[in-house]
């Protein structure tokens, strides 16, 4: 059985927020019990990424290291704007998908780890998709 659902979330610039509580939500509504959980953005200028140990710490320190790493700068081959190829950079380096295991209706990092959407070049309105696939 294979159950879809779109969410829509409004970011700011460099922005981290969790998302963990509505893929939960989509994972019981699918009434799927064990499979495959995969978050997905079509976004090039975000990440979805698991974070052990949430604190906003944590996601600052991440937010910093990515600034610093690159830096919205106006020597970018690319014709878009600096923050906008700045954020397709960040976007790389975790990706735009995560996959996530579900076990007894669950996810199987629930209370472990949390399930971030990084936007890099908001503040925008964004859709990510939760495909649940299992049994």
């Amino acid at each position: 059985m294979v159950y879809i659902r779109e969410f829509t979330i409004r970011t700011g610039r460099d922005s981290y927020d969790i998302i963990t509580s509505e893929i939960s939500k989509a994972i019981e509504e699918s009434r799927i019990l064990n499979g495959i959980a995969i978050v997905e953005s079509a976004d090039q200028s975000v990440g979805i990424l698991k974070i052990a140990g949430f604190s906003s710490e944590i996601l600052d320190d991440l937010n910093r290291e990515m600034r610093r790493l690159v830096p919205a700068r106006i020597n970018f081959k690319n014709q878009d704007s600096p923050e906008n190829t700045a954020g397709r950079i960040k976007g790389s380096f975790f990706g735009s998908s995560v996959s996530l295991i579900v076990r007894d209706g669950k996810l199987l990092c629930d209370g472990r780890q949390d399930i971030c959407f990084a936007d890099y070049d908001g503040p925008q309105v964004r859709t990510y998709a939760v495909c649940v696939y299992g049994e």
